[in-house]
């Protein structure tokens, strides 16, 4: 998707770990900064959330933060930070995520453009609150929305 996108070097295993993310933890107030500041300027940032009013700013030259989101990925969390294979990718195969696993921001949604059978054709920061995405990745959300869900839950 607009020539960025990760894909696998060689055959990744179901559970195999893939990425550990990294970059600088900043705070809501400084998170909503820079996205005023990069659409303002025209600009981009990459970023996920980590816990409860943390954020996690990866670089946007960073190889990590080109990973292209799908309502049918081949990757989901296994804690805040590391994504694992959900099912085993192929050598070439472009490696994705479904943003609904990381992504509270109830403001923030994108026109999705994964064409899977499963596409929402539009992705929100509240995905994580439907129900059939918590059925599908029960367990593999990150933990601060897995503890939301719970909440719901009880």
């Amino acid at each position: 998707i607009e020539g960025r996108g990760l894909f696998a070097r060689a055959s990744i295993a179901a559970g195999e770990a893939v990425s550990r993310l990294g970059g600088r933890l900043v705070d809501d107030p400084s998170m909503r900064a820079v996205a005023l500041e990069a659409s303002r300027a025209g600009g981009r940032y990459s970023a996920l959330q980590v816990d409860e009013g943390l954020h996690l700013l990866m670089a946007w030259d960073d190889p990590a933060s080109r990973g292209n989101h799908s309502c049918d990925p081949n990757l989901w969390m296994a804690g805040a930070t590391t994504s694992v294979a959900r099912r085993d990718i192929e050598a070439g195969e472009e490696v994705t995520t479904d943003y609904a696993l990381f992504t509270a921001d109830e403001a923030w949604s994108m026109p999705c453009a994964c064409h899977s059978a499963a596409c929402r054709g539009t992705v929100r920061g509240s995905d994580w609150r439907r129900p059939e995405l918590q059925a599908r990745y029960r367990g593999h959300f990150t933990p601060f929305l897995e503890r939301r869900i719970e909440a719901i839950r009880r």
